[in-house]
C-alpha cells in the first residue's frame, strides 16, 4: 500500500515555528534583531579579492572577517554544516560551521534555531573548501535578524504577479532584477555627474501645481485642505524649468517623478521618472550632441566600455560618430516621396492612412 504523505507545512504554521525560536533567541542572548554589528567585509569584498580567489582547495588565508548577510541555503551534518550567505549586493559566500571549532552548543543552537531568510553575522577564517569553494571557516556566529516568513523557492522562478506585488521577493531571489537597480542608480548618478560637470544646476520644481503643463496629458487630481483649493500632480516639469532660465540660471536640468493618469501596461507607467534639461543660447545640434553625450557616458558607467551587449547577445556599440538625420528627409525617404513644411494637410492625411 502507498504511504500517504503529510501535507506541506502553511507559511502560518511556519510562521509559528519561527516566531518560537525567535522568543527562545530573547530569552537566551536577549535580542534577535541585532543594531550593533560590525561586519570587516562584505561578500562581494571577499569574491573579488585575488589572494582568496587563487587558495588552492582546502588552503586557508590566515585573514579573519566578520560578514553579514541572509541565508539562503542550509545543509546541515552531524559535525559540519554548510550554509551560503547572500550579501546585499547578491553576491555569494558559503559559510562552513564545524563542531570542533564552534564547540557543541553553538552547533546545536545553529542546528535548532536558524531559518531560511534569517539574517545571519558570522566571524571566522577565510579559506577555500576541499572542493575548492570559497568559504568562510566560521568560529562565532548571532542570528541579526530573525526571519518569520520562510523565502521562496529559490530553484523557480517567480510569476508576474508575485513580482510586481512583492518587488522585495524579486530582488532577492532573481539577480536581473537586482541589476537593474544598481544599473538604474548607475545611470542616474552618471547623468547628474555629465551635467553638472557642463556648468548644469540641478533643480526641484513643485510636484503639486496649480495648473499642469508642459505636456499635453492628464492629470492627477487631489485637494489641498490648507489652501482648500485643487491641486494637480505634474505632468512635467518643463514649465517650471524654463521659469528658472528666465530667472536667469541659464543651465538648468532636473530629475524628477511625474505622474500621468492615464493607460498603464509594460512600458507605460502612471508615475515616472523623466529628465528634462534646457540650455540658455543652445540650438537644436548643441542639444543633440549634449543627449550623446550623456547615452554614452551612461553606458560606460554600466558595462565599462561603450559596447553594450543585450540579454539576447545583440552587441551594440555607442563610439564614433552618430548619424544625425533631418526629419523631412528621413520621413521622405521612409515614405518614398518629398515631404516638406509645403505639403498640403490633405496629403499628410491621405498619407496616414494609405
Amino acid at each position: 500500500m502507498s504511504q500517504i504523505q503529510a501535507p506541506a507545512p502553511t507559511t502560518s504554521e511556519q510562521r509559528e515555528v519561527r516566531l518560537a525560536k525567535r522568543a527562545r533567541l530573547i530569552g537566551e542572548s536577549g535580542d534577535a534583531y541585532l543594531v550593533d554589528i560590525n561586519p570587516t567585509h562584505t561578500t562581494a569584498q571577499v569574491r573579488s579579492d585575488a589572494a582568496f580567489a587563487a587558495l588552492a582547495p582546502d588552503e586557508r588565508s590566515g585573514t579573519i572577517a566578520s560578514i553579514a548577510g541572509r541565508l539562503v541555503s542550509v545543509r546541515n551534518g552531524g559535525k559540519l554544516c554548510f550554509a551560503v550567505l547572500q550579501g546585499g549586493d547578491g553576491e555569494k559566500l558559503q559559510l562552513m560551521i564545524s563542531l570542533a571549532e564552534v564547540g557543541e552548543e553553538s552547533i546545536r543552537n545553529w542546528k535548532e534555531l536558524v531559518d531560511l531568510g534569517d539574517h545571519i553575522f558570522a566571524t571566522g577564517e577565510i579559506m577555500s573548501s576541499r572542493t575548492g569553494e570559497l568559504s568562510l571557516f566560521v568560529s562565532s556566529w548571532q542570528v541579526a535578524s530573525k526571519a518569520l516568513r520562510p523565502l521562496p523557492n529559490l530553484h523557480n522562478e517567480l510569476n508576474d504577479e508575485t513580482r510586481v506585488r512583492q518587488r522585495y521577493l524579486d530582488l532577492l531571489v532573481r539577480p536581473t532584477a537586482r541589476n537593474i537597480v544598481f544599473n538604474r542608480a548607475r545611470v542616474n548618478a552618471s547623468l547628474r555627474s555629465t551635467l553638472t560637470g557642463l556648468g548644469c544646476l540641478e533643480v526641484e520644481t513643485p510636484m503639486l501645481q496649480t495648473l499642469h503643463g508642459g505636456a499635453a496629458a492628464r492629470p492627477f487630481a487631489t485637494h489641498s485642505n490648507a489652501f482648500d483649493m485643487e491641486l494637480f500632480l505634474r505632468i512635467a516639469p518643463e514649465l517650471f524649468l524654463k521659469r528658472a532660465v528666465v530667472g536667469g540660471i541659464e543651465k538648468v536640468f532636473e530629475i524628477n517623478r511625474n505622474f500621468r493618469n492615464e493607460g498603464s501596461d509594460s512600458s507605460h507607467s502612471p508615475e515616472f521618472a523623466m529628465l528634462e534639461a534646457y540650455v540658455a543660447y543652445a540650438d537644436y545640434m548643441e542639444m543633440a550632441e549634449l543627449t550623446r553625450t550623456l547615452i554614452i557616458n551612461a553606458v560606460q558607467a554600466i558595462h565599462g566600455s561603450l559596447i553594450a551587449t543585450w540579454e539576447d547577445g545583440t552587441e551594440y556599440d555607442f563610439s564614433g560618430d552618430w548619424n544625425y538625420i533631418s526629419m523631412y528627409e528621413s520621413l521622405s525617404e521612409a515614405i518614398g516621396e518629398s515631404i516638406t513644411p509645403e505639403t498640403p494637410l490633405a496629403r499628410l492625411q491621405g498619407l496616414l492612412t494609405r
